[in-house]
């Protein structure tokens, strides 16, 4: 009998804390939601998330706060997301570079891109990302940029967001397989470099679409190409890299929404459905869509399968640049 009502009490507990947890899961949110990027305020990044999470915001019944936290191209911000309680309240909105930072500094990334997150949506942008210059560089393609390069004693220089990041790996990849002679700029974010891009302090970079429009058709810096497999939408008179004579160099820009893992199912699915409802309102749709962004949402499941496509064709270009071991 005593063995009976143990195994009851267990019983009723466990269905008591089942309970309390569904009790949890359908009260969320309750409190602040907290995203992170890993950038500095300004930058394409922030471009996006903001936007976001003011109509997550409406949507949820919760505030929705951005948190910039750069440092090491990204790395410090998504690790502090990373170590989180995965209870949806404190996310990470960051770029292409999430899988980047690990793929290109595996020993300083402590983190596992794939495996210490739960993904929650995508914004993948096929058009790629774009390579622009100073307005006053006199070449007009890949090619006569090259060949301008070559006539300086130190080629050219082009700025980054740090090593691992999408615009730091586009870079590279100009170099390798145009055989263009370029330095690397770290910077903070790619909103510092494209200060330092219209001043003149820095040849050229490669950045999101949604970043540079309004500098490209304001004049402040020359558009040269994009790196997806179709020309830009709202820049269509713009070759991609691919028809620019380098076959190989295709690069896709994305946006990333990720909670920590562990994060029940119940919350990412609803945190889900407000970014997809917050992406389809008219206002975003038509920001986005003016930046040059990407304006559906990649569900989950999508979004981890093709971060894991991203992760092999990054190692890939690793081993071709020579950054790991074969």
């Amino acid at each position: 009998m005593r063995q009976v009502a143990m195994l009851s009490v267990l019983v009723a507990a466990l269905v008591g804390f089942t309970a309390d947890a569904r009790s949890a899961h359908a009260a969320f949110p309750d409190r602040t939601i907290k995203i992170i990027v890993p950038f500095a305020p300004g930058g394409p990044a922030d471009a996006v998330a903001r936007p976001l999470a003011a109509a997550m915001q409406e949507i949820m019944g919760a505030t929705v706060v951005i948190e910039n936290r750069s440092g090491a191209g990204g790395v410090i911000g998504t690790e502090s997301v990373a170590s989180a309680a995965p209870d949806g309240y404190t996310l990470l909105m960051t770029t292409g570079s999430h899988i980047g930072n690990k793929v290109f500094n595996p020993e300083q990334v402590r983190y596992d891109p794939l495996q210490s997150f739960a993904p929650i949506a995508g914004l993948i942008e096929y058009n790629g990302i774009v390579l622009v210059t100073r307005k006053d560089i006199p070449a007009d393609s890949v090619s006569s940029l090259n060949s301008f390069a070559k006539t300086r004693p130190n080629g050219l220089t082009y700025g980054h967001a740090g090593i691992g990041n999408i615009s730091y790996v586009s870079g590279e990849l100009l170099k390798l397989q145009a055989g263009m002679p370029l330095s690397g700029i770290p910077y903070r974010g790619m909103a510092a470099a494209l200060t330092d891009l219209i001043a003149g302090q820095v040849d050229l970079c490669f950045v999101g679409i949604s970043g540079a429009r309004g500098y490209i058709d304001s004049g402040q810096i020359k558009l040269i190409a994009s790196t997806g497999t179709e020309r830009a939408v709202v820049f269509p008179g713009a070759p991609t890299m691919r028809e620019a004579g380098l076959p190989e160099f295709v690069v896709f820009g994305y946006y990333g929404f990720w909670a920590p893992r562990d994060t029940p199912k119940e919350i990412v699915a609803r945190l889900y459905e407000a970014f997809k409802e917050a992406l389809a309102r008219a206002n975003i749709r038509e920001l986005f869509s003016t930046l040059g962004a990407a304006t559906k949402a990649t569900p989950p499941d999508e979004f981890a399968s093709f971060l894991e496509r991203d992760f092999a064709t990054q190692q890939r270009w690793a081993r071709e640049l020579g950054a790991l071991q074969k």
